[in-house]
């Protein structure tokens, strides 16, 4: 979709304009972004804008254009606060303590150590998982198979919770969470302890919530103008290219390369054990996302048998293939 023109509120600000000493909020209010639709506080809000406009400008759209969650959603929420406040002492009790419950699994890679270690990997596995007993056995197979980094796809139900599976149950692996096409996705997965979130396009408000929830996201793009307007307005500077192979493939890369010069990619959609070093070879290119070594036929197979060497092999093998090509 076309990115719309810039909000009223961020073009050039008359003196008139500067906000009014009323219109300092609690910092838990919430406000929908017409942007988007979606409901940031005004820290969130403030720090997705931060270096595009100046804070007096984000005030001023936080107090003109941004309007209140709806008081339906607040009533909800003082209404499950106070049932959460009468339940508190009869938890208190059966747990035998007072520490609250966890929201988040563990504390995301930093957007740099994530690039280091999808860098260093070179071949990520796109991962479709349909029963989530299979998920940590596959990811000690993957990970034994010399391949670390691993991205779990929204595409089945159990994705959710295999997530949460391989993140408590498989040691030193960096997850991601693919096919993310929502806020809310973004809140699932890096509760469920994901380190980066992948998209087969870009979305403004996906974009938003992982920079509130500070993790790398990886917005697919194709043309030279959704390079431009991702990398030049959101300041993403590696890029999923998706699908590769029907946009030109390698020769497609490597053309950017001249003129995108500091963008990196990670191409996805054809890249098997064949061509993955033609396009890792690339100066541009960080990585290249991949399925045929964990294909529903081979993970079936693994999974039925209870052996999941052919896996491990078949990583192994993807890796060699990958790391060839620098």
């Amino acid at each position: 979709a076309a990115l719309r023109a810039p909000p009223a509120a961020f073009r050039p600000l008359r003196r008139s304009m500067a906000p009014s000493s009323s219109s300092k909020k609690s910092a838990t209010e919430r406000r929908v972004d017409p942007e988007d639709g979606c409901e940031y506080t005004f820290e969130e809000l403030a720090a997705f804008y931060n270096g595009k406009y100046k804070k007096g400008a984000i005030q001023v759209y936080w107090d003109s254009e941004c309007t209140p969650a709806k008081a339906k959603a607040k009533a909800k929420a003082k209404a499950e606060g106070k049932a959460k406040a009468k339940a508190k002492p009869k938890a208190k009790a059966a747990a035998g303590g007072d520490k609250k419950e966890k929201t988040q699994l563990r504390v995301p890679a930093s957007a740099e150590e994530v690039l280091k270690r999808v860098t260093e990997c070179k071949v990520v596995p796109v991962i479709k998982v349909d029963d989530v007993a299979h998920a940590v056995p596959l990811g000690k197979a993957l990970k034994e198979g010399s391949v670390d980094v691993l991205e779990i796809t929204f595409r089945t139900a159990c994705a959710a919770e295999a997530i949460q599976e391989v993140c408590k149950g498989v040691d030193g692996v960096c997850v991601g969470a693919g096919t993310v096409l929502s806020p809310a996705q973004v809140d699932v997965a890096v509760d469920g302890g994901a380190d980066f979130i992948v998209s087969p396009g870009f979305d403004p408000a996906v974009a938003k919530r992982c920079r509130a929830r500070k993790v790398l996201y990886l917005p697919g793009v194709i043309t030279p103008s959704e390079v431009m307007m991702v990398s030049s307005k959101f300041k993403l500077k590696t890029l999923k290219f998706f699908p590769a192979s029907n946009f030109g493939g390698a020769g497609t890369l490597k053309s950017y390369s001249a003129v995108f010069p500091d963008i990196s990619f990670m191409p996805t959609g054809g890249i098997t054990e064949d061509n993955i070093g033609t396009f890792v070879g690339l100066p541009n290119v960080v990585a290249a996302g991949g399925s045929w070594f964990v294909s529903d036929p081979l993970v079936k197979k693994a999974a039925e048998s209870g052996d999941w060497s052919e896996v491990t092999s078949a990583a192994n093998k993807a890796s060699i293939a990958a790391k060839a090509g620098k």
